[in-house]
């Protein structure tokens, strides 16, 4: 990847309303991918999706996904079939849902990055509050009231779910932690 589109990439993850959201993630997003690098089908659109998918991030803006993938698109000169895999994905991850496609390898890889984006849910306790403390932050123009119910609803969501991941690798290493972590969560939530 072009060293310009890096920077740019490491100074728009540095904006000061960004907690979680930020080039340590991408990082570790990147590092994890290594370590599962034998389940990716594109590898190449994969890691467009993981430096892309935040590039443009604020929570007040309608649809900062589709921003992102325009911005990936403007700066990334590659086949159009790869940015369309790509931005297939950051879509994917920006509904929080696999995409509708009958393509197994594309929802494969999209079922990766959202568990790889769900990590922080199964991280030992004091990671996980750090992560929802961070979460707050970028979310802070919202009302804590309004935070509260928004957050354990989608929290719930998560509960009511047969697996909170779906790869196998990621369910049997933070199924458990996450429930625990999301139990505590609505506890600390419902209580406030």
């Amino acid at each position: 990847m072009d060293q310009g589109v890096l920077a740019d990439l490491q100074h728009r993850h540095a904006e000061p309303h960004r907690h979680h959201h930020t080039w340590p993630r991408v990082a570790a997003m990147l590092a994890m991918t290594e370590e599962i690098a034998h389940g990716i089908a594109d590898r190449p659109a994969f890691l467009l999706a993981i430096l892309f998918h935040t590039a443009v991030f604020d929570r007040t803006r309608a649809n900062p996904a589709a921003e992102s993938t325009a911005l990936m698109r403007r700066m990334v000169a590659a086949p159009a079939a790869r940015l369309d895999r790509a931005a297939a994905l950051i879509a994917a991850w920006a509904r929080g849902e696999l995409p509708a496609t009958d393509d197994p390898s594309l929802r494969g890889d999209a079922a990766l990055l959202l568990d790889m984006d769900a990590v922080p849910l199964g991280a030992p306790p004091p990671a996980h509050l750090a992560y929802e403390a961070a979460i707050r932050r970028e979310s802070a123009h919202l009302p804590d009231d309004h935070w509260a119910d928004g957050r354990a609803s989608a929290l719930r969501l998560l509960l009511w779910r047969d697996r909170i991941y779906r790869t196998d690798r990621f369910h049997l290493a933070h199924e458990r932690q996450a429930r625990r972590n999301i139990d505590a969560m609505l506890t600390r939530l419902e209580g406030a």
